[in-house]
């Protein structure tokens, strides 16, 4: 009896939402799962962290598929915030949309991976300094058009960080170079967020954006200031240029743990909406595959090249 309740509730469930959440959700979720195909050999071999670093391209890509979905469900109004100068709202927002998905693609079968990342890592840039800054300038107080100017900052370094550790190993100078530049990238953003979460612990945290932590997340402000206080030192490592690769692993880490106790319980009651459910979670888990994607760029301490026979992924 119970099985037949289920079966009949679930097309009741699934036609209170929207098919422009569905769409999303099933373009991420495709990503997602192609990406878990692709990753199986390497998997295996991983040992500890690196485990947890095979995700950061997944976590990164899925996000970006879904709203490059967004693109085309919601064409009006992402359209509407394009500079009124740049002309052909519409066509950008498609061929934007469109090369979302297939970067997205490109980065879970590593099919031109390096040149998706370089491409995307230029996109974000160019986001912030064509959107994103202009937003900002006209009220500088407003600490969530800042939060918005980083995390597309950030989104540029985590893609940048993926093309330095695919930088063939002879050219290992430029690879340096461009992960210093992530590293920066997301080591500013990431110390600008701690410092917002530990002032606003009643807010959202992993990106501190303009939401109230809901009543029915367990633990509720706990973990804001938690993960403020991980930002924090994470962030003072990065900048100091010191045990760059764990700390980032631990601040990917801390963040997937936000996307799971918080963000998860938020996408599930919120699952008929993309702007207060899916876009929350989905935005926080690709901050996560930035900070993951850091990591791998980052060079290996002396005991971890020790301990580990080959580097799943060439250092930066």
């Amino acid at each position: 009896m119970s099985s037949s309740l289920l079966n009949s509730s679930a097309p009741i469930v699934l036609g209170a939402i929207p098919g422009i959440v569905i769409w999303s959700y099933s373009v991420g979720g495709a990503v997602l799962a192609i990406g878990l195909i692709a990753l199986r050999d390497d998997w295996s071999r991983a040992r500890g962290f690196d485990k947890l670093l095979l995700l950061g391209p997944l976590f990164y890509a899925a996000p970006l598929a879904a709203f490059g979905t967004e693109h085309f469900t919601l064409t009006d109004i992402v359209a509407s915030l394009i500079p009124a100068w740049i002309p052909w709202h519409r066509l950008l927002t498609y061929v934007v949309g469109a090369c979302f998905i297939a970067a997205a693609l490109s980065l879970v079968t590593r099919i031109q991976a390096r040149l998706a990342a370089s491409l995307l890592a230029l996109t974000f840039l160019l986001f912030v300094l064509l959107m994103d800054v202009p937003a900002w300038a006209q009220d500088p107080r407003d600490r969530f058009a800042l939060t918005l100017a980083l995390r597309q900052v950030a989104f540029s370094g985590g893609a940048l960080a993926l093309a330095a550790s695919l930088v063939p190993r002879e050219q290992e100078r430029r690879a340096r170079i461009l992960a210093t530049i992530a590293r920066y990238f997301v080591a500013i953003p990431v110390l600008v967020f701690g410092v917002q979460q530990l002032m606003h612990g009643d807010h959202v945290p992993g990106v501190p954006l303009n939401r109230l932590t809901p009543d029915y997340v367990y633990g509720h402000g706990i973990w804001t200031y938690l993960t403020g206080l991980v930002y924090v030192l994470a962030s003072a490592f990065l900048v100091a240029g010191r045990r760059t690769r764990a700390a980032a692993s631990w601040l990917g880490l801390t963040v997937l743990l936000v996307v799971l106790v918080v963000y998860v319980p938020i996408a599930v009651v919120e699952r008929a909406s993309l702007g207060n459910g899916l876009n929350y979670m989905a935005d926080t888990l690709m901050f996560c595959g930035v900070v993951l994607l850091l990591a791998g760029a980052m060079p290996r301490e002396e005991w971890q090249r020790a301990s580990s026979p080959r580097s799943l992924q060439p250092e930066g």
